[in-house]
């Protein structure tokens, strides 16, 4: 390689050369230039006082001299007030980047010594380095025949995003701060004040407590978390809070992933809520109130952000685990721990302790003597989640998986005792759906529901006797029955099976079943509803329909009316109803008259092939027993906040949080009287001379049977119109096998079981 230095002259030359170069490619003819679209250049917009829009300059060179001398300049502005050479454009040097080096489109300006002088408002500029949107004026902003020349170099599309988001953060940001601060004056967390503690307490509609108490009025706390079970304060981590040690009271992972949760299920399924927040909600109930809304979100969150200011981590642990609600009246583990297993929670097994950090979602459900099972799957649940965050092995999980939740005998006598015991769970399923998960888990509620006592006992028994008997030689082993009030659509017997210890399974509320021939009353209701008479006839020959052929009448020959039609569940004649009305319209009147479940738009939905419940359609049948007046179903009347009453012997003197009639102050009319009094007499028909005579009782009673193929399903839903009384009854198996037995069975069962509880 050559070592000969370069020649100074040859340097000089070369230089000289770029400089004309650059000159000469600086002088563009702009009105020439054409640019590919949606390029991206900087450019100057150069306005004249008397000019009605700015000439437009795209800089694509690195050096333009602005003037009035066109042999000067490159940029010619025709005024008086500019200088021949009045400033230039200079383009940055490119600058260092990881990648190398990169062009930049920053221009320096320059003031070439004019005589007016370049401004930037009323500040004159030697030396400035422009930006996009900077508006200059050549010559004293006070000149009328000023000149205007404004840079134009926008940022690309995600930098002003980002830009305009890293804004908007900031100013929400400082927006919440304010906000906290200035919510935080309404409370002091120092010292923490004493938890009001009262448990959930639900009431017949005499008064009567469906649920015995522990008999155990002594609040137990321990002093220290080390007081505790090693597993204990790991496995309610685990199950309510795995991110508790570094968030500052909002987890605003657990927040996105409730919402995104939440979003795709169309509903509010989960919260999100941190440790902080729970005992926020607990211990400043006052502050944070009880209302289902964002505002009481963001209290919760407020509380816990304070809480976390003033405490540490183990402190605000610690009374969470002392003062959490666990249902019936226990507050904290080693209430809940003395109870369930007859233990401290200092002693608590690794099992136990996660069964009972399973519990807390729903502690009056999920407790392994109502629901042993669910205990059990919940349980397994907060193992697998200490395992995978390392808070156990394997070896430990396995062993506590395989072991048997041996439960208190004192317990368990005390759960078994409820009365109603599938109506009480149905009745924190709607204080779920009515106060939100939440809300409904922290206890201090007086729930009074609308259950009459003599009338459950009637049906328990009832049911019970059926199936030993009858069910017996008919091969069904299970059943359900459920009791309105036609008035108001309140629940007033519940029976969800034959043994509430056997099988908590609620086949009233939650078993999906073929309603067979009872779905008949949409698509006539949806035929009067249309203004088609009763008495118009239909043909009894066999009906090919969508593909399917239906075999003609069963009973009747020739052309039946409406009304023989559904005496003797006639099914081509509702097929033929349907068909003139329209499927959709039944679908219609089906989801007006309270079914909620997926109903598929086919022939066979008229003959009752779509799964609903006992409830929904028991509801339905109400609705025709009320005149059209829409009441549904509903177990609870009033519900009560315990921790905020001024007599604390009277509960009228308690704050309602929910009443019935309050929130539902106008009943809707959805189908109209003339159309519930006809389908009222053609559903006596079924009962006088039809398939349901068995339920007879000489009281006007309206109603309709049901049977599905091989008789795996039998019903009979019906009502007393001037006794104010809807009821709905199935009887099957749960493996859905089929049966001897036919709805003469449900009938006859539907008018035992009237009989003894009318007046």
């Amino acid at each position: 390689m050559s070592s000969k230095k370069p020649d100074p002259k040859s340097n000089t030359v070369i230089s000289a050369i770029t400089h004309v170069v650059q000159t000469i490619h600086a002088r563009v003819n702009f009105s020439r230039l054409v640019l590919r679209p949606n390029s991206r250049v900087p450019e100057l917009w150069v306005q004249n006082a008397d000019a009605d829009k700015a000439d437009v300059y795209p800089l694509l060179g690195d050096r333009y001299v602005i003037g009035r001398s066109s042999r000067s300049s490159d940029i010619v502005v025709r005024n008086p007030v500019v200088s021949q050479v009045h400033l230039c454009l200079l383009r940055q040097p490119p600058h260092k980047t990881i990648l190398g080096e990169h062009p930049s489109r920053q221009f320096l300006l320059q003031d070439e010594s004019s005589t007016n002088g370049v401004y930037k408002g009323r500040r004159r500029l030697q030396v400035f380095p422009l930006r996009h949107g900077d508006v200059i004026t050549l010559g004293p902003p006070e000149l009328a025949n000023g000149v205007r020349v404004q840079y134009v170099d926008p940022p690309p599309l995600y930098l002003r995003l980002l830009c305009s988001g890293l804004y908007t953060f900031c100013g929400i940001s400082a927006l919440v701060a304010l906000i906290v601060l200035w919510q935080w004056q309404y409370f002091t967390v120092r010292p923490l004040p004493r938890s009001i503690n009262g448990p959930v307490v639900v009431y017949s509609r005499d008064h009567q407590p469906l649920r015995g108490t522990t008999n155990n009025n002594l609040q137990l706390e321990l002093e220290a978390l080390s007081d505790f079970s090693s597993y204990l304060p790991k496995a309610v981590i685990a199950s309510e809070d795995s991110r508790f040690y570094w968030h500052m009271g909002i987890d605003p992972i657990g927040i996105f992933r409730a919402f995104i949760t939440n979003l795709q299920g169309g509903e509010i399924r989960e919260g999100g809520s941190t440790i902080s927040q729970q005992l926020a909600r607990t211990l400043f109930r006052e502050y944070v109130g009880t209302e289902d809304s964002a505002w009481r979100k963001s209290r919760e969150a407020i509380v816990a952000l304070k809480l976390e200011t003033f405490y540490g981590k183990d402190t605000l642990l610690l009374t969470y685990l002392n003062r959490v609600y666990l249902g019936l009246d226990l507050y904290g583990f080693e209430n809940a721990a003395q109870f369930y297993f007859g233990k401290s929670a200092a002693n608590l097994t690794l099992s136990e302790a996660a069964t009972l950090a399973g519990i807390l979602p729903a502690p009056n459900s999920f407790n392994p003597i109502q629901n042993y099972e669910l205990a059990v799957q919940y349980r397994d649940r907060v193992l697998a989640r200490m395992e995978a965050l390392g808070m156990i092995n394997s070896e430990e999980a396995d062993r506590a998986r395989r072991s048997r939740i041996e439960i208190n005998p004192r317990a368990r006598e005390i759960l078994e005792s409820t009365i109603a015991p599938y109506f009480y769970d149905y009745v924190f399923t709607e204080i779920e759906r009515l106060l939100g998960s939440q809300l409904a888990r922290e206890g201090n509620f007086i729930v009074e529901t609308s259950l009459d006592p003599q009338m459950q006992a009637v049906a328990e028994r009832s049911l019970q006797q059926h199936l030993a008997t009858v069910g017996a030689g008919a091969g069904f082993s299970q059943g359900g029955i459920v009791t309105l009030d036609s008035s108001n659509g309140a629940v007033m017997a519940m029976v969800g099976g034959i043994s509430y210890g056997d099988s908590q399974f609620n086949r009233v509320t939650q078993a999906l079943r073929q309603p067979g021939s009872t779905f008949k009353l949409f698509p006539y209701a949806a035929a009067l509803d249309k203004g088609i008479p009763p008495g118009r006839t239909y043909s009894c020959e066999p009906l090919t329909w969508q593909g399917q052929t239906f075999r003609g009448c069963d009973r009747s020959s020739g052309s039946v009316d409406m009304y023989r039609g559904m005496a003797l569940s006639e099914n081509v004649t509702a097929l033929r109803v349907a068909q003139e009305v329209g499927l959709n319209s039944v679908v219609d009147m089906a989801r007006r008259l309270g079914i909620r479940s997926d109903l598929n738009p086919v022939p066979g939905l008229v003959l009752g092939q779509s799964e609903v419940t006992l409830l929904e359609m028991t509801g339905a049948f109400n609705v025709m027993a009320n005149r059209g007046l829409a009441h549904y179903p509903h177990g609870i009347r009033r519900i009560l906040d315990s921790s905020d009453c001024t007599d604390a012997i009277d509960i009228n003197s308690c704050r309602v949080i929910y009443a019935y009639d309050r929130e539902n102050p106008r009943v809707p009319q959805v189908v109209s009287p003339l159309v519930t009094e006809t389908m009222t007499s053609m559903l006596q028909g079924v009962i006088r001379w039809g398939t349901g005579q068995d339920a007879s009782l000489g009281l006007g009673e309206a109603g309709k049977t049901g049977t599905t193929n091989s008789n795996v399903d039998l019903w009979f839903i019906g009502y007393i119109p001037n006794q104010r009384l809807t009821t709905g009854i199935w009887l099957g198996n749960d493996d859905n096998s089929p049966t001897f037995g036919s709805s003469a069975n449900a009938a006859q069962l539907w008018g035992d079981y009237m009989r003894q509880i009318l007046p």
